[in-house]
């Protein structure tokens, strides 16, 4: 099987950093294997609480993971996807700020997680 790569960059600290992820078929094509990753996401985002230095932040960025739950259990893929993909970008602006307010190699784990999370989603689309 031929797996395509699509390089995604993100912004760490004022230095840009190359992330491969990979695109195409990927294995999970059922939404509860879908919710199982977001679930992973969600309880390694809690885990990582310490690295926010404002808490306000990370109950935003798990309200989102919460209400991407919500989306993918309506069948509303694409709007479950533009949930996961503001959590990316919140998680990028906090990282990035002058006075980062996560821990930018946090930031960078917890959003290539949620890019795992979107990938799935959009295989159950295709499915």
């Amino acid at each position: 099987m031929k797996t395509s790569l699509k390089l995604s960059l993100i912004v760490v600290g004022g230095a840009l950093s190359a992330v491969l992820i990979p695109t195409g078929a990927a294995s999970a094509t059922t939404t509860q294997e879908c919710e199982t990753q977001l679930a992973t996401l969600r309880t390694d985002t809690v885990a990582a609480q310490s690295s926010f230095s404002n808490q306000t932040s990370f109950t935003h960025e798990v309200g989102k993971l919460d209400a991407t739950a919500a989306k993918l259990a309506e069948g509303k893929n694409a709007d479950a996807v533009q949930k996961l993909a503001d959590f990316q970008s919140t998680l990028n602006a906090l990282a990035t700020a002058p006075k980062p307010k996560v821990d930018p190699s946090t930031a960078e784990t917890l959003g290539n997680e949620a890019q795992g999370v979107i990938n799935c989603v959009n295989t159950i689309e295709a499915a």
